[in-house]
């Protein structure tokens, strides 16, 4: 199957969470995985231990105060129900990142393919690489303008 993901779709797929609560990422992860409706063949422990899975091999922390938590391999059977749950922290919390800075904003990808999980990483990479966008994201903006700032800034894409 060839998919041409849109993260904005993935996001409104899965949803945008404030205040989201934990001193650690396991704290974190099981706080996001509890407020989260997941397809009917997904439970929510079953994605929180994979999310530690993955943790436990290297931080899912990219830079820039955010982290990419996912699975080793895909969960889902079905691309309607991709999605990209962004979680903001309540308190930013240290994972290890490559700048060393807090994590207080996670995007996590649950997908159905490789190939979509890999497309979905590589047009979060380039959101996260644009000072405007990282500025937005900064803010704490809500859905809406969540979902603006990430279509205007894909729009400026090569």
């Amino acid at each position: 199957m060839d998919f041409d993901i849109q993260i904005d779709e993935l996001i409104k797929n899965g949803g945008v969470l404030y205040d989201v609560e934990g001193s650690t990422p396991a704290e974190v992860y099981k706080n996001v995985c509890t407020q989260c409706a997941f397809p009917e063949n997904l439970t929510s422990q079953s994605v929180y231990a994979e999310l530690m899975q993955r943790e436990e091999l290297m931080s899912t922390a990219v830079g820039h105060g955010i982290a990419i938590p996912h699975p080793r391999h895909p969960l889902l059977k079905e691309a309607r129900n991709q999605q990209i749950i962004v979680a903001y922290l309540k308190n930013p919390i240290v994972m290890n990142a490559p700048d060393a800075k807090p994590v207080y904003v996670l995007f996590l990808i649950l997908t159905c393919s490789a190939k979509v999980h890999l497309q979905a990483l590589s047009r979060l990479a380039f959101l996260f690489q644009r000072d405007e966008f990282r500025r937005i994201l900064e803010s704490k903006p809500n859905r809406q303008q969540f979902l603006q700032a990430i279509t205007a800034t894909l729009r400026t894409r090569p």
